[in-house]
């Protein structure tokens, strides 16, 4: 990391083994710590993703990171996620990874595979706290891989040699720092003119999928709010409830 980028942080955590790098920031948020801080882990054993979904962890030298930060932001914002995974996206490309593209609202896919995925979560009291938190797939055993739900890949796959994974595990935090620094001032507004040319959705037909109903609908984008804009007997609606899965009909 940048030397400005580590003075922003009071702490790096590192753990061998894990229940969860975001769980071990909200635990340090409750003992009295409101600072921003990094966790990383080479293992966990909890890992989470969206809808309280189990987020593969195995020591398999992949990458498990997460941030805590305090906001100055008077007001709530949405769509964290999204300028999260432009962000990820760009630290990747400075690896020479492209062809990259985000899955609304927080997987990074290469060609429909899943290569990471992004968890936001917040909390408030006086001001907001958030931990952001990433997986990223260096390598995947066969026996991981079929644990997952959907279709996945791993920079392993994508690209020889791998990049060290301590320069892009630096790289990713620092750019999240400023991220996250620029959207608690200016919200979605820097990085909605970037969506289009990642969007995985972008004019695609999907289906929506909530516990056994399933609804099928046209992607049409999303709007100022990072509210996914979808098109449903010929009229347009609007999904800010991450809850509800996205599939591509095809």
């Amino acid at each position: 990391m940048s030397a400005s980028a580590q003075q922003q942080l009071d702490d790096i955590l590192v753990y061998p083994q894990i229940d969860s790098t975001s769980d071990q920031l909200w635990r340090r948020f409750s003992d009295g710590q409101q600072t921003p801080a990094v966790c990383l882990a080479e293992s966990q054993t909890s890992g989470r993703g969206r809808r309280g979904d189990q987020w593969q962890s195995p020591a398999a030298g992949n990458l498990y990171l997460s941030l805590f930060w305090p906001s100055c932001a008077e007001t709530p914002r949405n769509g964290l996620s999204i300028a999260m995974g432009i962000s990820l996206i760009n630290s990747l490309k400075e690896a020479g990874i492209n062809q990259l593209q985000l899955k609304w609202p927080n997987d990074v896919l290469y060609r429909r595979q899943k290569l990471a995925g992004i968890l936001v979560e917040s909390r408030f009291n006086s001001k907001q706290f958030t931990v952001v938190g990433i997986g990223l797939n260096f390598k995947l055993p066969a026996s991981t891989q079929n644990l997952i739900q959907q279709p996945s890949t791993s920079l392993e796959q994508l690209c020889d040699p791998v990049p060290c994974r301590n320069w892009l595990a630096g790289k990713i935090i620092q750019n999240m720092i400023e991220t996250i620094q620029v959207f608690e001032h200016r919200g979605l507004s820097d990085f909605l003119p970037l969506w289009p040319q990642y969007d995985a959705l972008h004019e695609q037909a999907i289906t929506l999928v909530d516990g056994e109903q399933r609804t099928p609908a046209l992607a049409c984008g999303i709007n100022e709010q990072g509210e996914l804009r979808y098109l449903r007997d010929s009229q347009v609606h609007l999904l800010s409830n991450s809850h509800i899965s996205i599939r591509f009909a095809s």
